[in-house]
């Protein structure tokens, strides 16, 4: 409402300084701009409401495939976690064997 109250005085003022065609023109395409730009903002705030709220199949798509990449990337996770589980095992039990042998390979050698 503050606009329109602008928008009076405004146009009046630009006709008693008797404008070319040339702004007369440039004015006229901006307001009709302005008002398509309107109409189609309240069709688009009216008809919201009434579309469908499931996603669309391509979003559908979509947030399967991201689905599938992060129960990839979690197996993959996991898979690598218990490699470094078996190699600590593994180094651990090789330590403690390998200091075994190396005292019995002195028993043996003296």
């Amino acid at each position: 409402m503050e606009t329109m109250q602008e928008l009076i005085p405004f146009a009046k003022e630009m006709l008693s300084q008797k404008p070319n065609r040339k702004m007369v023109k440039v004015y006229l395409v901006g307001t009709v701009l302005a008002f398509f730009g309107v109409v189609i903002g309240l069709v688009e705030t009216v008809c919201h409401p009434f579309s469908s709220e499931e996603p669309l199949e391509e979003d559908g798509a979509h947030l399967a495939e991201q689905e599938r990449r992060a129960a990839e990337e979690t197996e993959k996770r996991r898979h690598h976690e218990i490699i470094l589980e078996k190699e600590k095992a593994f180094s651990r039990k090789q330590l403690a064997t390998t200091g075994q042998r190396s005292t019995a390979n002195r028993l043996h050698a003296s």
